[in-house]
């Protein structure tokens, strides 16, 4: 174990430095729901295409929704089925073979079959929707406004223009079980045109349950604002393009008690635009666990932070490498947090296109003034310039040692129509 003093000998100016970048997502947290593109009523204003009704096997040529193989993987939760809402058919959409979401077409027999829909509007409560591969150019793919206990499953969204899926106010207990969400509008590199193209976004709704979804090229890929007890499990995330304020796999913003756990994200330095990789913003009793995070090019990102100046939980379990600002962060939450088996390696020291890291590479970072931060059973290798902890009096406990650990496997979604 190993108990390191190594940030800089000028201290007090890097820690400012810190308190501007390792923050940088105190700004991330920051805007208010109105100010943001597709929240809360406005998104369910942007959308254009009413839906109507079909029976519970969505379009035409929809398998049973039993047959999903990836039931078994993800044990999702069972909900009774009523009605599909879903539009009229729309022209088949191409499918671009560099985005990874496969099609329903191609390759080995599929255990499902997926009609055609342009958005959907959700109408009633404990409405599912599946067994759907729906295109997007305006607005959200699926709007929830208002409606609770819903269903998205074995679901295929390609939007621009928009987020993913919007849920809004009042609508508690949606459960999204199977999905691909590509962004298709992004750039071949570099920011979103909006910071409020989200791949699923959720304003003031209860218990949202998110378990098996492949997330491609959003602002960020879930976005949760003021939606407690969040389940977030097995999400495979792929090149994150902000812009500022957003970037994140996950963020956390005013939703105590969520839980992130089995999950991948991978940003790749040329093309990608994240802020942090997980961020919990004024959230409290939040547990991360089981992750692998690779690669965060942005000079005030981190790869697990917890921020706003209310913020608690504990990260156990959890990789990173390739981050540039850092790794793990409690510099703006709450004293307690607790960093449990943590492991972080080759952090990047030099400007990767946006500028030099601002906490000078910093892998964990406290709080001064706090005492009560833990680093336990943590790992670190190849750091590019042996800035491991500061300020270590913040830490009730160091335990942490030098290891060249291999890296834990990224997340892989299968999906019933690939």
């Amino acid at each position: 174990m190993i108990s390191l003093r190594l940030f800089n000998a000028r201290r007090a100016p890097q820690g400012t430095l810190i308190a501007a970048a390792i923050l940088g997502a105190a700004a991330c947290g920051g805007g208010a729901p109105a100010g943001e593109t597709g929240s809360g009523s406005e998104t369910s204003g942007g959308t254009t295409v009413e839906a109507s009704t079909s029976d519970t096997t969505g379009t035409s040529g929809a398998a049973d929704p039993t047959t999903s193989s990836t039931a078994t993987t993800f044990e999702p939760t069972t909900t009774s089925a009523t009605t599909a809402e879903t539009t009229e058919t729309t022209s088949a959409a191409s499918t671009d073979p560099s985005t990874g979401t496969g099609t329903s077409t191609t390759g080995d027999l599929p255990a499902c079959v997926l009609g055609e829909s342009g958005p959907i509007v959700v109408e009633a409560d404990d409405q599912v929707i599946e067994n759907l591969h729906i295109v997007s150019t305006r607005g959200p793919a699926i709007t929830v406004e208002g409606h609770a206990g819903v269903t998205i499953r074995n679901v295929w969204i390609e939007h621009a223009g928009g987020p993913g899926i919007a849920i809004g106010g009042g609508s508690d207990d949606i459960h999204i079980e199977n999905v691909a969400i590509e962004h298709t509008g992004a750039p071949a590199e570099g920011q979103n045109p909006s910071d409020g193209l989200n791949n699923i976004e959720c304003y003031g709704s209860a218990r949202p349950v998110v378990t098996g979804a492949r997330l491609v090229r959003g602002s960020s890929g879930i976005y949760l604002v003021e939606c407690p007890d969040a389940e977030l499990s097995f999400l495979e995330g792929h090149d994150f393009r902000g812009p500022f304020p957003r970037g994140q796999l996950v963020q956390f913003d005013k939703s105590n008690g969520g839980v992130l756990e089995d999950f991948s994200v991978i940003n790749p330095q040329a093309s990608s635009w994240p802020e942090d990789n997980v961020n919990i913003y004024q959230s409290v009793d939040v547990e991360i666990r089981r992750g692998m995070i690779d690669g965060n090019n942005s000079p005030s990102g981190v790869g697990v932070i917890f921020d706003g100046d209310l913020a608690l939980g504990v990260v156990e379990d959890v990789d990173a490498i390739r981050m540039g600002n850092g790794c793990f962060s409690d510099y703006a939450g709450s004293d307690g947090v607790v960093f449990r088996r943590t492991r972080c390696r080759e952090n990047i020291c030099e400007d990767q296109g946006r500028g030099a890291p601002l906490s000078n590479a910093l892998m964990w970072a406290g709080h001064p003034g706090y005492t009560k931060i833990r680093l336990e059973d943590s790992h670190y290798f190849a750091s590019c310039n042996g800035n491991l902890v500061w300020p270590d009096e913040s830490f009730e406990v160091i335990e942490l040692d030098e290891l060249d650990f291999t890296m834990r496997e990224p997340i892989v979604v299968p999906l019933c129509w690939e």
